[in-house]
């Protein structure tokens, strides 16, 4: 039986006869190499032996490792195109983190917002995702293994510092805090998604901009400012305007409801 190189660079007509087969010509003259299943094919209907075994167990694993290239082949250009249409979509930072005295510190994607708009072009490109965790060195690890249809996967992971209780948070809160925001951290530099703050929530879209704020409303809010003693400067670059009567109308309703957390905090 020859060795496992030998029969590999023999071209395939010459093969056959090797492992006591039948010789078919080549299609159109052509002859090629032949692959491992071939090989492989070819020693097994010849017949296993002790004399051939070795060679036997060569081919196998050979095999193994072309189908595993071709499974990771499969799955990078299948990431490729995942990432190609997520960077198209948005994901809107539906959850606001607040202070002891109710404002609002920060906005940022819930687990919710993240998982209904991945999930669904995950499987679209054959993807699923296993999710898991540990803790290590009073760090709480989020882990995930991206899984393509045709069997290759990924591990990746990120770590955040382990929740701390307070007033508003027992232990266990404090751990499932740290856990879903590690999850959250991982997934969106994963996939690289976007976040955004809603339109709805950000002062900054102007909309229809010719529209202002009656001078009942621009009076109204100076007010309240001023009772506040609030940064002036500042609640009008937020508000997209330079003075109070300048304050687009659009935007009212989002800058009254600051004031309003901001009021109920000073009581």
């Amino acid at each position: 039986m020859k060795t496992i190189e030998e029969l590999q660079n023999k071209p395939t007509t010459n093969l056959e006869p090797e492992l006591g087969m039948a010789v078919r010509e080549p299609a159109n003259g052509i002859i090629r190499t032949p692959t491992s299943l071939e090989i492989l094919d070819a020693a097994v209907r010849g017949g296993v032996t002790s004399e051939n075994v070795a060679v036997v167990k060569e081919i196998i694993a050979m095999r193994r490792e072309e189908l595993a290239h071709e499974s990771k082949a499969k799955f990078n250009r299948a990431f490729f195109e995942l990432r190609r249409e997520l960077s198209q979509l948005d994901f809107y930072a539906d959850k606001a983190a607040k202070t002891e005295s109710g404002q609002i510190a920060y906005r940022y994607c819930s687990e919710k917002e993240l998982a209904s708009g991945l999930e669904p072009v995950l499987f679209k490109h054959g993807f699923t995702m296993l999710f898991g965790q540990r803790d290590e060195n009073e760090r709480t690890v989020a882990i995930i293994t991206l899984i393509h249809a045709d069997g290759h996967e990924e591990t990746r992971e990120y770590s955040v510092r382990s929740g701390a209780t307070n007033r508003m948070k027992d232990a266990t809160a404090a751990d499932t805090g740290a856990t879903t925001s590690a999850w959250r951290h991982l997934v969106i530099k994963m996939f690289g998604l976007k976040s955004r703050i809603r339109e709805e929530d950000d002062p900054r879209n102007l909309g229809e901009t010719n529209a202002k704020v009656t001078s009942a409303q621009a009076e109204e809010l100076e007010r309240r400012v001023n009772l506040l003693n609030s940064n002036v400067a500042a609640f009008l670059k937020l508000a997209g305007a330079t003075s109070f009567a300048d304050i687009p109308a659009n935007n009212y309703e989002v800058m009254d409801r600051m004031l309003q957390s901001k009021e109920k905090a000073s009581r």
